[in-house]
C-alpha cells in the first residue's frame, strides 16, 4: 500500500499530531497500534495532571500551547482548573523559593501560600507542623486524558485520517524516494497485549504486509525503542514503570480539589468519587511491567497522607495499575527527523507529560514536516542530537517530575 503518511503509535501523542495534520491539510494519513482502545496504553493509566510549571523552558512552552487549546475545549475533553498545590516543608525553603522565582520570571500564575492559607483554602490537610509554605497554580488542573485522546481522533477521523487496530510494524527504513513499513495483524487482544508486554518477540519476525508512504513518525512511547534499534545503536529510551493506586476515604469527599503533591512526593487528587495516588520510586529498573507491587500502598501511599490529614488516616485501596513512562538519560522528550534520514521522524517519550505537552508536541512535528521549521515553538533543542558525545552543554535536564 502507497500512501503520504504513517504514525506509528495511537495514544495521546500520536493522536495528537495526527489530529494537527488532518488541520493542515494532510489527510491522507494512517495511523496504526496494536490496540487502539486496550488497557495498557500510557495514556489510559496517565493520572490525569495538567500543568504550566517546569524547569526547562521548552517543557513550559508545550505545555503552555497545550492547555491553551484544552482551555478552548474544557466542557468536551473534561479538563478542570482545580489547580496543583506544592507543599513545601521546613528545610525545604530554598528549593520552593527558587520554584516560585522560577514562576515570576516566566509570568507563570502561581502564588505562594502561608501555612495558615493552606489550611483555609485545603481544610482537611491540618497535620502540617512539618511545612514552610505552599506554591499553587490556580490556571492547572486535572483532565479526561482519553477524553483528550478521543477527542483528537475523532477530529482527525472527520478529515479522513484512518486509524488501523491491531496493527504491528515490524520495521521502518528510510529509501530514497520515501519510507517502507513491514507490518503485520494481530488477531486477538490476548495477542496485543502480548506484543505491548514483550514487543522485541513479535518485531523480531518478519511482516507480512508492506507499505511504503512519503513521511513515518514514530509515535509509540517506550515502544519506539525496538523499532529504532535497527536505525540508531542506542536509542536512548527505556520503558519504567509508575504506579498509581485508586482508593476510598471514609468519610472524606475530596471532589471540591484539585491535585496536591505532598513533600514525601506522593501525589494525590479527587477521581471519580475516590482519590486517585502515585509516588516516582527511584530504584525502579526498566521493563515493561504494568503490575503493582503488593506493598505499594501500604509502604508508601498510606503512610505519607497518613501524616499530612486526619481525613487520611482510614483508607481503603479499591485497585490500582502501572503504566509506562519513556525515559531518555534527560527526562525531556524527542522530537525532530531521526539522523541520517530523510522520511523518518520521531516525537516520544516525554517522561510523564504526554498528556500535558501533546498539542505543543504535534504543533511543533506539523511545522517541520510540512515547513522544515519550527515557527510557534523552537523545538530543535529536542533533538536527539543533543545526546551527542560534546553536546553536554544542550542537554536538557528536568527535575520536576511526580
Amino acid at each position: 500500500m502507497k500512501t503520504t503518511g504513517v504514525i506509528v503509535g495511537a495514544g495521546i501523542i500520536g493522536s495528537a499530531i495526527a489530529y494537527e495534520l488532518s488541520r493542515q491539510g494532510i489527510n491522507d494519513l494512517h495511523v496504526i497500534d496494536p490496540d487502539l482502545e486496550g488497557p495498557l496504553s500510557s495514556t489510559e493509566r496517565n493520572a490525569g495532571g495538567v500543568r504550566h510549571l517546569w524547569q526547562q523552558p521548552i517543557n513550559r512552552e508545550l505545555a503552555k500551547h497545550s492547555i491553551s487549546l484544552f482551555e478552548k475545549l474544557k466542557s468536551e475533553i473534561g479538563f478542570n482548573q482545580t489547580g496543583y498545590l506544592w507543599l513545601f516543608g521546613k528545610g525545604e525553603e530554598k528549593a520552593g523559593e527558587d520554584m516560585l522565582s522560577r514562576t515570576r520570571s516566566h509570568n507563570l500564575n502561581y502564588e505562594k501560600l502561608s501555612v495558615s492559607e493552606i489550611r483555609s483554602r485545603y481544610p482537611f490537610m491540618d497535620k502540617t507542623d512539618d511545612l514552610a509554605f505552599a506554591i499553587f497554580g490556580p490556571k492547572d488542573g486535572l483532565i479526561n486524558s482519553n477524553g483528550l485522546k478521543q477527542y483528537f481522533r475523532n477530529e482527525a477521523k472527520q478529515r479522513g485520517v484512518l486509524f488501523h487496530d491491531r496493527h504491528v510494524v515490524h520495521s521502518v527504513k528510510d529509501t530514497p524516494t520515501g519510507a517502507e513499513l513491514s507490518i503485520s495483524t494481530v488477531t486477538s487482544d490476548v495477542a496485543a497485549q502480548d506484543h505491548l508486554k514483550s514487543p522485541q518477540n513479535l518485531l523480531s519476525k518478519p511482516g507480512t504486509l508492506q507499505w511504503k508512504a512519503d513521511f513515518v513518525i514514530l509515535a509509540a512511547g517506550a515502544w519506539c525503542r525496538e523499532l529504532l534499534i535497527p536505525l540508531i545503536k542506542n536509542p536512548l529510551i527505556e520503558p519504567i514503570r509508575r504506579q498509581i493506586i485508586l482508593f476510598k476515604a471514609e468519610n472524606f469527599d475530596m471532589t471540591p480539589y484539585g491535585m496536591v503533591v505532598d513533600t514525601s512526593r506522593v501525589y494525590f487528587h479527587p477521581e471519580g468519587g475516590n482519590i486517585l495516588a502515585g509516588l516516582v520510586l527511584k530504584n525502579e529498573r526498566p521493563g515493561f511491567n504494568f503490575d503493582v507491587d503488593n506493598d505499594f500502598f501500604e509502604s508508601h501511599i498510606w503512610p505519607a497522607l497518613y501524616e499530612r490529614s486526619s481525613s487520611l488516616e482510614r483508607l481503603k485501596p479499591l485497585t490500582g495499575w502501572g503504566g509506562l513512562y519513556s525515559y531518555t538519560p534527560d527526562t525531556s522528550g524527542i522530537l525532530g527527523k531521526i539522523p541520517g534520514a530523510n522520511h523518518l521522524y520521531e516525537c516520544h517519550s516525554f517522561t510523564g507529560r504526554g498528556v500535558m505537552q501533546s498539542y505543543g508536541a504535534a504543533l511543533c512535528m506539523s511545522e517541520l514536516l510540512l515547513k522544515g521549521r519550527f515557527e510557534t515553538i523552537d523545538a530543535q533543542c529536542l533533538s536527539r542530537d543533543r545526546f551527542l558525545s560534546g553536546n553536554e552543554s544542550k542537554l536538557l535536564p528536568e527535575g520536576l517530575h511526580i
